[in-house]
């Protein structure tokens, strides 16, 4: 079973942003059956920089078309980008040092903020990007 499950609820309806919410959710699924397996960390160290790769590029994206449009509220969608990309590169250096382990408080960690993030900070700027013709 996933640790989370995309469903329409998730939905920013606005395609492309979609598709990398779903990626995003796959690896995050990925890391979730690798530690549930008990794989090492020859395993699940490249899955988490997968995870941290793949969000950089999903995060660049967004805030180069918000920034593009003048969505009013950047600065704060911004900073709760920039504001994860530090937690999860930090961890990922202490994973790497042997100082920290992938566990299930992390894995919920990464599903409530990628859920929060997602019905709330980015559900915000889809009428926005509708009204600009992004679909």
């Amino acid at each position: 079973m996933p640790l989370i499950t995309w469903n329409e609820s998730l939905s920013v309806h606005i395609k492309e942003f979609d598709e990398h919410h779903k990626k995003i959710l796959k690896l995050l699924n990925g890391l979730f059956d690798a530690v549930s397996a008990k794989k090492g960390s020859t395993v699940i160290e490249p899955v988490i920089g997968e995870l941290i790769d793949y969000t950089r590029y999903h995060f660049t994206a967004e805030e180069k078309l918000l920034n593009k449009l003048a969505f009013p509220w950047i600065s704060a969608h911004e900073h709760e980008h920039k504001d994860l990309i530090a937690k999860i590169v930090d961890f990922q250096k202490q994973f790497k040092e042997g100082k920290a382990m992938v566990d299930l408080a992390l894995l919920n960690f990464l599903k409530e903020w990628l859920t929060k993030h997602i019905m709330g900070t980015d559900k915000k700027y889809s009428p926005f990007l509708k009204e600009k013709g992004v679909s």
